[in-house]
């Protein structure tokens, strides 16, 4: 009895840890369209669906829904906006959502404090053990954070790499004669990952009624990347002051190159202070092993016979 206890503990725990992660999974095995999933545009869209609500959409989400309006009650002001921009900058804002989201939050503390409860009641645990689960109780609070602080900079730094190549693909397509939200959707589809998934995002915004410059802003809020946030604010300028968008295609497809040069030179630069550190703490002190091992042995032994022993 006493071990399905502790089993049922740690699935428990163990369920809470996965659960932020697994959820985007669980809701892509039955993806709905992306424009249906844009606030402006999900009331005429479910007008037309009726199509009946999963066990996730009416089980699991209500009871997020609950915690997180009581985690907002007592959250800094300003906690479910920042919630909101950070979800949008790892592309899954429509996946999880801000209620499930601060649910999560809340739940991981508990979990750890439901664990460290049924652990100490049916088993005897060492000092260690209980000192590591108090100090996970607040920290576990921020685990979330972490891991969505690391998918957004894991999202950004692919943006950044597919850029250049995106942008001489869209230069030649606009060169070629194509218009420029062809050319873009040509991009779309021949670039993978989250520099795809965005500009086709901002050619749907285009097709239910956006313009091209609130189509630019919006992609530079979803993204926060430097190189990409130069780019959209030379088109918007093109856009507005009626200059040749091939000139500037061109030349901010030569300056994305220019720039992705400069950061593999920079980043080769700094490659041997880095070996710094672990050729300290690995290699010397094996070195210095094969190197005075054997004299200190030697030293050791005349030592030895100098005091007769």
């Amino acid at each position: 009895m006493l071990l399905y206890i502790v089993l049922g503990a740690v699935f428990s725990s163990v369920f809470l840890l996965v659960l932020f992660s697994g959820i985007p999974v669980v809701l892509k095995r039955n993806p709905r369209s992306t424009i249906s999933q844009l606030p402006y545009y999900s009331a005429a869209t479910q007008k037309r669906e009726s199509v009946a609500p999963s066990l996730f959409e009416r089980m699991i989400i209500p009871f997020f829904t609950r915690i997180a309006s009581l985690v907002k009650r007592f959250s800094p002001v300003g906690v479910v906006e920042s919630t909101k921009h950070r979800l949008e900058l790892t592309g899954s804002l429509e996946a999880v959502g801000v209620d499930v989201y601060l649910a999560v939050k809340f739940l991981f503390p508990v979990g750890f404090l439901f664990l460290l409860i049924l652990l100490s009641i049916f088993l005897t645990m060492p000092l260690i053990l209980k000192i590591i689960l108090i100090v996970l109780i607040p920290l576990s609070y921020f685990f979330p954070d972490i891991y969505l602080r690391r998918r957004i900079v894991r999202r950004q730094k692919e943006i950044r790499k597919s850029l250049p190549d995106a942008l001489d693909m869209l230069t030649i397509s606009v060169e070629a004669g194509m218009g420029f939200d062809i050319a873009l959707a040509k991009v779309a589809k021949n670039i993978k990952g989250a520099l795809g998934e965005e500009f086709n995002r901002m050619l749907q915004e285009m097709q239910i009624g956006f313009s091209r410059k609130d189509a630019f802003r919006n992609l530079g809020k979803r993204t926060d990347v430097p190189d990409l946030s130069s780019f959209i604010v030379a088109m918007i300028q093109a856009d507005i002051f009626g200059i040749s968008i091939g000139n500037v295609l061109r030349v901010q497809a030569s300056e994305m190159r220019i720039r992705r040069r400069q950061q593999a030179e920079e980043k080769g630069i700094k490659a041997p202070v880095k070996l710094v550190f672990p050729l300290i703490l690995c290699l010397f002190p094996s070195l210095m092993t094969v190197i005075l091992g054997p004299a200190a042995i030697r030293i050791y032994y005349t030592i030895m016979k100098i005091f007769g022993r």
